[in-house]
């Protein structure tokens, strides 16, 4: 049986990117004397995954693993002994039993901006009144253009920024920073975005959990 874990990332961990954040979970169970389960096949590996990729350099109030342990210690002893070994900056919230492999549907953002007063309401006016929002993504692989208006939904005025609730689907989804440059697009006046909290996570249907095959750690 795996067990789910919920946790935050802040300060100086939010740096750590994806595999790192992996590995340091790692450590942190073998410190608290805690072994993480193999998978079966040719390459073993670590049976944990993180459901949604953070991006470096992104605070979280909600991030979700799962990982096997064996002996099956229970999830309350697991949260107890990781929070003794953790590095600052990475924060256990909560602990089950995981029913399945979470599969994340949406994602919900904080985004702090520096913009001028009325910016972001005109922005957000425009962008429901939009049909489409597209925004240029750069990469080492070229550079194409995502819709954010496909992705983004509910997005609310907060103090400092704006929250806003971004859709994660087979095709792809929005990022948050894409949110803001979308906005400044359809109202012409900057919006400069100064720091990015993922709020929270919200999964759909769980897929049965499974010992068929290899299972590999997040990308």
């Amino acid at each position: 049986m795996k067990t789910e874990l919920r946790f935050a990332v802040a300060g100086r961990a939010r740096f750590l990117s994806h595999l790192e954040c992996v590995d340091v979970l790692l450590a942190a169970f073998r410190r608290a004397g805690m072994t993480v389960a193999l998978s079966e096949g040719m390459r073993p590996k670590p049976v944990i995954s993180l459901a949604a990729a953070r991006a470096v350099g992104v605070a979280s109030e909600d991030e979700l693993a799962t990982v096997r342990v064996v002996g099956d210690p229970a999830p309350e002893v697991v949260a107890d002994r990781l929070k003794a070994t953790l590095p600052n900056g990475i924060e256990i919230r909560s602990s089950r039993l995981s029913p399945g492999t979470p599969r994340v549907v949406s994602a919900r953002y904080r985004v702090l901006v520096d913009a001028a007063p009325g910016v972001l309401d005109a922005g957000i006016a425009a962008f429901s009144a939009a049909g489409c929002a597209p925004v240029e993504r750069r990469s080492p692989k070229g550079t194409k253009l995502v819709d954010v208006a496909q992705y983004a939904s509910a997005i609310e005025v907060v103090d400092g920024g704006f929250e806003v609730e971004v859709a994660i689907v087979q095709e792809g989804t929005a990022r948050p920073e894409e949110v803001a440059r979308a906005l400044t697009a359809l109202t012409g006046a900057e919006i400069t975005v100064r720091g990015i909290t993922r709020t929270a996570l919200r999964v759909g249907q769980q897929v049965a959990a499974t010992d068929e095959g290899p299972e590999e750690r997040d990308t």
